[in-house]
């Protein structure tokens, strides 16, 4: 294991975030705005989710490493129908030349929907599946890559500590295997307090399984009730990897519309990543054995600024809006890129040259800049769109995904039978004189309407029925 990489995980160093779960956003634009966020958030690890068929650019896995910041590559592989081995040979070869050091695949194989029906009905369920992953993980380890123990849901199917427990049992004779990967744990809220379970199980001896309103490890401090499994069953600590951390719960859409007591939870966690365990401070901490804690938000703008202002990351929830929940099903791809993006990669690096000469050179003369600045963004804009122009644009929200079938029905017979443009980039809505969305405010986030009203678009709705009507 890479001894350099484990070394000085407390305080600030174990904080992490989830980047997107789409490909749209490996682009330079997308970098340039998120790296000085992360650097400003003092960020050293970041969760990037691929489709089996894809893989991440190297560009922008450099651009990543060279910041400082540990990738953990999260490939989305069947269990049921695992890829050819030298395929996923070349895979891992792929990503240790460019410099990763950690894989995660199989995720959630105590969920049904992690198998095939015919699968998930074989007896030995846990053995099987250690079977499976110890050939695919020793892949990684022969390569000097570090594979990941799968995220299991809370709860789950298969009761996740029953499937742990098994898992461990079957692992500590893997003596290539073990010592050589690590834990991962998914510290969401679940819908629970921030100290619900915590303890451990000898908070909470009476515990039992698929039971309600009882403290138990379905929490963020579900790493307690991992790690006492771990000592107990291989008789010593290992380092677990905190996954989808202060996220609300497994059904949280894309956008920001969790409830107040889990932003003020979030604040909360940020304060226990900030506290150093190793000076006496009296100040609670996560445990040592707590490699990363990755949230499931990118950091907040307001990260951005001097030493003193980045207090304000332990200080208030990040805003920025949720990022989209890996999904076990396929869903249908509406189109293009998402309207969380506000700018195009194009109009962004234009920005950017910009900005560089009026704030060198040009300040006398702002104003009129500015101006002039502003119509010739227009002018590109209209003609960069122009051959697909048409008056209308539906602009289709990220979490049509949640939807339920017949609204998303709903959602194709007005594709089909509407004479307009449709997708999911922001600029052509803005572009286009007359917007159609869903008539639902929580599927958007309030700053695309903001810009939509600030931009005089006349705006049109469409009524979807609510699911389970």
């Amino acid at each position: 294991m890479d001894s350099e990489m484990l070394t000085n995980a407390g305080g600030l160093n174990r904080l992490g975030f989830h980047y997107y779960d789409d490909i749209d956003h490996f682009d330079e634009a997308s970098l340039d705005y998120w790296m000085p966020k992360l650097k400003a958030a003092h960020t050293r690890w970041l969760v990037i989710n691929i489709p089996e068929k894809y893989e991440v650019p190297e560009n922008f896995l450099r651009r990543v490493l060279d910041s400082g910041i540990e990738p953990i590559i999260n490939l989305h592989l069947s269990i049921s129908n695992p890829p050819d081995k030298d395929l996923f040979r070349e895979r891992v070869a792929y990503y240790r030349q460019i410099g990763v050091h950690l894989l995660h695949f199989f995720s959630y194989p105590n969920m049904k929907s992690s198998w095939s029906v015919a699968d998930w009905q074989k007896p030995a369920l846990v053995e099987r599946f250690i079977e499976i992953f110890e050939s695919y993980a020793m892949i990684c380890v022969r390569d000097k890559i570090i594979p990941l123990f799968p995220l299991l849901q809370p709860g789950g199917d298969y009761w996740d500590l029953s499937f742990l427990k098994e898992a461990l049992s079957i692992l500590k004779n893997k003596t290539g295997l073990l010592p050589n990967m690590l834990f991962t744990a998914n510290a969401g809220f679940q819908t629970h307090p921030l100290d619900w379970g915590k303890g451990g199980p000898d908070a909470y001896p009476e515990v039992r399984a698929y039971g309600d309103n009882q403290g138990d490890h379905r929490g963020f401090y579900i790493f307690e009730w991992y790690q006492s499994l771990i000592r107990q069953t291989l008789k010593q600590p290992y380092p677990i990897i905190l996954l989808q951390a202060a996220s609300w719960s497994s059904q949280t859409g894309p956008f920001d519309t969790t409830p107040k007591e889990s932003k003020q939870q979030v604040s909360k966690v940020m304060e226990l990543l900030q506290n150093d365990g190793s000076k006496k401070t009296g100040k609670e901490t996560l445990p040592s054995y707590i490699l990363a804690c990755n949230l499931y938000k990118l950091p907040a703008d307001s990260l951005i600024g001097t030493k003193s202002e980045r207090s304000l990351l332990f200080k208030s929830a990040l805003k920025f809006p949720f990022l989209k929940k890996s999904a076990p099903k396929q869903q249908p791809v509406f189109s293009e890129k998402t309207v969380g993006m506000e700018l195009s990669g194009f109009l962004v690096s234009l920005l950017l040259k910009i900005f560089k000469f009026i704030f060198n050179e040009a300040q006398p003369h702002l104003p009129v800049i500015f101006s002039r600045i502003t119509n010739w963004i227009k002018d590109i804009s209209a003609q960069f769109l122009q051959t697909n122009r048409m008056s209308e644009y539906f602009l289709i929200p990220d979490a049509a995904e949640i939807l339920n079938e017949d609204q998303q029905r709903t959602i194709q017979k007005v594709l089909k039978n509407g004479r307009f443009r449709s997708g999911r980039n922001l600029n052509e809505a803005l572009a286009a004189p007359r917007v159609i969305l869903i008539n639902d405010k929580t599927l958007y986030p309030q700053n695309i309407i903001r810009l939509l009203h600030n931009n005089h678009c006349q705006i049109q709705t469409v009524s979807l029925s609510k699911p389970g009507n």
